[in-house]
């Protein structure tokens, strides 16, 4: 069964319905691993009948977003064809990935803690340990402005900068990561921040510490990554999230807040 967009003449099937409420299930796992600040960061999904994109509309955090009411179809031009609210300024870093990057599904931009402060770092992402597996190779940083990301030139040096990596750090601002699923984004999303903090952390303390050799990186990265790797991930954070809900946490809401 289809469902209708509200403010504009857009059906969604019964497919892509499960879809989009499986990306804000994603939003609020977000959230919950620390991606969260406030109302900032979007997460988008490609439409599958070669639309455009869906994006997480403003004005909301990752924590608020509770189905598929909760996104608005975007062409790949930036135009508003489906959905309500209104759209996020950087909505063009979206566009230029999906634009390059068939394989792509997912696009998140956030602003987590430790890859906002990883992001002033001018030396490579090394792994500490099982997460920085995800990362065999260290994420390019994006140099050309700390500023948001709201003009296609921007975003579309951006994404040339992401090439065919997961991840791209943006200097003094924050993080930007895609994958070929729902389940790969949420994944390679809570991997990026635990693998900068763990470098952040080891760093700070002063003790003298290494990290796998190129080889071993590559070994590692073999066994972690995956289909079967994501998913399990995802049911994990699912299980996480219900029992947040279960008991009621105020950065979790169950009722939509309105639209402006």
């Amino acid at each position: 069964m289809a469902t209708q967009a509200k403010d504009a003449s857009i059906e969604i099937s019964e497919a892509l319905g499960i879809e989009l409420d499986k990306a804000a299930r994603a939003c609020r796992i977000l959230e919950m691993e620390g991606h969260g600040s406030r109302t900032l960061g979007h997460l988008s999904l490609r439409d599958p009948e070669g639309r455009g994109f869906w994006l997480k509309r403003w004005g909301i955090t990752f924590g608020e977003v509770l189905d598929r009411r909760d996104f608005m179809l975007l062409d790949i031009d930036g135009h508003k064809i489906g959905g309500e609210g209104k759209r996020h300024s950087e909505w063009p870093i979206h566009a230029e990935i999906f634009r390059r990057r068939n394989d792509v599904m997912s696009v998140v931009h956030s602003h987590p803690v430790y890859c906002r402060m990883f992001s002033a770092v001018d030396e490579p992402l090394r792994a500490v340990a099982n997460s920085g597996a995800h990362f065999p190779v260290s994420p390019p940083r994006f140099t050309t402005t700390s500023e948001l990301i709201r003009t296609v030139d921007v975003a579309a040096e951006m994404a040339e900068m992401l090439g065919d990596h997961n991840t791209v750090l943006l200097r003094n601002h924050g993080v930007v990561f895609c994958g070929g699923s729902i389940e790969e984004v949420v994944t390679v999303g809570a991997y990026i921040e635990e693998a900068c903090r763990e470098h952040i952390m080891i760093a700070a303390s002063g003790l003298k510490w290494e990290w796998p050799s190129d080889a071993e990186l590559a070994a590692k990265h073999g066994g972690v990554k995956g289909t079967g790797g994501w998913k399990r991930n995802f049911d994990y954070f699912l299980r996480r999230l219900k029992a947040i809900e279960t008991h009621g946490d105020p950065a979790f809401p169950t009722e939509p807040v309105p639209i402006d």
